[in-house]
């Protein structure tokens, strides 16, 4: 939970980001049940450079799709709201960020690592028995967002957080307590309040929030797990679940889950995600 000084300080030094017009739009669509696809597909058709992007992402490997989708209204059709929201959402923020990639900031390992933590979140939504506030495709939002802290500190930051990165990766220490070192407060704190003024549920503004602390369950249980998760399978690491830390422990324990039963099915999504469009 962001405490009222990182709250203060975050307010003080960095201006966070407002929900992208389309995400704001395209919520208040879906909230009316005689809204369609073809309304969906047609509100995305309106920012062709947005389009553009939403049917790269649809048309890639990952999704399978039989016959490539050659407009948004077919994109919708296809992949259904559900699916197609997560992936207006994706190429909405890949797009607010994009300029990062100048800045030495390695944009593609950023959503590479944010959509396959999406991927999980929603596979162990799906998977675990313990009753859960959140659907699965709104877990897969919570996945994708949880780093968005990080950006919102680059692009404030610049070479600064620059810095802050590289004594991370020198001094082999996690990254959100460099930052609460430096900064007085972590991108999960930034990512947190992100998700309130977004008016995301609370239990995701939670999870995003507290995707780095000890002692969570349920949404937070489910973020912490795939996030160590998505780490793991990115660096072709075999996990050893006998020295598996105790808070993750708890995590797969909160959820009902036996992690070393279910790997191979994550090792395959893992391998399934590198086919997902991320430029």
């Amino acid at each position: 939970m962001i405490t009222t000084r990182a709250r203060q300080l975050v307010s003080t030094n960095i201006r966070l980001p407002s929900q992208p017009e389309v995400m704001r739009r395209l919520t208040a669509l879906l909230d009316d049940p005689e809204v369609g696809v073809g309304d969906v597909g047609a509100l995305i058709a309106e920012d062709p450079v947005l389009a553009a992007k939403v049917l790269k992402i649809a048309n890639s490997a990952f999704y399978g799709l039989r016959e490539r989708c050659l407009a948004p209204q077919q994109a919708a059709s296809v992949l259904g709201l559900k699916v197609l929201r997560n992936v207006i959402l994706q190429a909405c923020a890949m797009r607010q960020f994009e300029h990062l990639q100048a800045e030495d900031f390695d944009l593609r390992a950023h959503w590479r690592h944010s959509v396959l933590c999406a991927q999980l979140c929603a596979s162990l939504a799906v998977q675990t028995t313990a009753q859960i506030e959140l659907r699965p495709e709104e877990l897969y939002a919570c996945g994708l967002l949880h780093d968005l802290g990080q950006l919102v500190l680059a692009e404030a930051l610049g070479k600064n957080y620059l810095v802050v990165l590289e004594q991370a990766r020198r001094d082999s220490l996690p990254r959100h307590a460099v930052e609460s070192a430096h900064l007085g407060f972590t991108h999960a704190d930034v990512g947190g309040l992100i998700a309130e003024q977004w008016g995301l549920p609370p239990a995701a503004t939670l999870a995003i929030g507290q995707h780095h602390e000890l002692g969570t369950e349920g949404v937070s249980a489910i973020v912490k797990a795939a996030d160590w998760l998505a780490h793991a399978l990115e660096a072709g690491v075999q996990p050893d679940w006998n020295s598996l830390p105790q808070d993750l422990r708890a995590c797969f324990a909160s959820l009902n889950q036996e992690p070393q039963l279910l790997l191979p099915g994550w090792e395959a999504l893992a391998s399934k995600v590198s086919g997902i469009s991320l430029s």
